[in-house]
């Protein structure tokens, strides 16, 4: 397949989930057979009838949004999360004496409300790396509408952008991110080699907490013992299942990922050189899994 070819096939698959209703043709069109107007060609959808205006960009990806989007905007039909203004990462913002003037590496933004944020707090460089074709959109679109002058996008793993990577950063923020991963510990590795501060939001593992919960029991199986470099751990493969159907799905590029217990990845952050680490806004009753906070740095 051509490039060419290869990018009209991607344009149309993200197009795809726009829907929009299907407009006749104008009067002077031809009718059909039965005289009825014919509909107007698929590749039409795609076009936008009304005024410019936010809504008609966040609709683009209608449906999809996670995050409700900042004063000004927020009348505009987005989602509902408070991501552009969240107490999670206010909190590790103030464990780690704000940001202002530095250098920020983001690891899956989502909608850029954390990229939001740290452009809020001052942050000089912020270099997000979003691996979803259609997250990355919708950051784009967010930059578009609520401006982040310190913000760059990439799209592409992030994964394999870290393993390549020569440039150090103040701080990396990963949040909602690790638990998507198959790879998490060494994910935690590769962050210790471009950031002496990190800043982590996700889920782990508790058996006890899974036990408890109808919607997270059928998800992991037995544990894996893993290594690295001399520090052992647990993980627990977990499926997407059903949430892979949703063109708004925001987990990993796999069909699973491992989750480690909250020990292994205080663990793991020690073992790859973080000696200070601090934990918030844990919530073991999380509906989708036990979840915490952390700030790790270097002394």
């Amino acid at each position: 397949m051509s490039v060419r070819a290869s990018v009209v096939r991607s344009l149309s698959a993200l197009l795809a989930g726009v829907r929009r209703p299907r407009l006749p043709l104008p009067p002077h069109g031809a009718s059909s057979a039965g005289g009825g107007t014919k509909e107007a060609p698929a590749v039409l959808d795609a076009y936008v009838r009304t005024a410019p205006s936010p809504q008609t960009a966040v609709d683009i990806f209608a449906g999809e949004w996670a995050s409700r989007l900042p004063p000004p905007l927020d009348s505009v039909n987005a989602g509902i999360a408070p991501l552009y203004d969240d107490g999670r990462l206010l909190w590790g913002l103030q464990e780690l004496g704000g940001v202002a003037g530095q250098s920020v590496l983001e690891l899956g933004p989502l909608e850029a409300g954390h990229t939001y944020m740290l452009d809020r707090a001052g942050a000089a460089s912020i270099l997000a790396v979003e691996a979803s074709t259609r997250a990355f959109l919708k950051c784009l679109i967010t930059k578009e509408l609520v401006g982040l002058p310190s913000a760059r996008f990439l799209c592409g793993d992030f994964v394999a952008f870290l393993d390549q990577q020569a440039e150090t950063f103040d701080l990396c923020v990963a949040s909602g991110v690790l638990y998507h991963m198959t790879d998490p510990a060494g994910l935690l590795e590769r962050i210790s080699r471009v950031a002496p501060r990190v800043y982590l939001w996700t889920h782990y593992y508790d058996a006890d907490a899974f036990r408890d919960s109808v919607r997270t029991a059928h998800r992991v199986v037995e544990p894996e013992s893993r290594d690295l470099s001399g520090f052992g751990y647990r993980v627990y493969r977990h499926e997407y299942g059903r949430a892979l159907d949703s063109a708004g799905f925001c987990g990993g590029s796999a069909a699973h990922a491992y989750w480690m217990e909250r020990d292994g990845i205080l663990g793991a952050l020690r073992h790859v050189g973080y000696s200070r680490i601090e934990t918030a806004w844990e919530q073991r009753d999380h509906a989708n899994g036990p979840a915490i906070s952390i700030v790790a740095t270097r002394a």
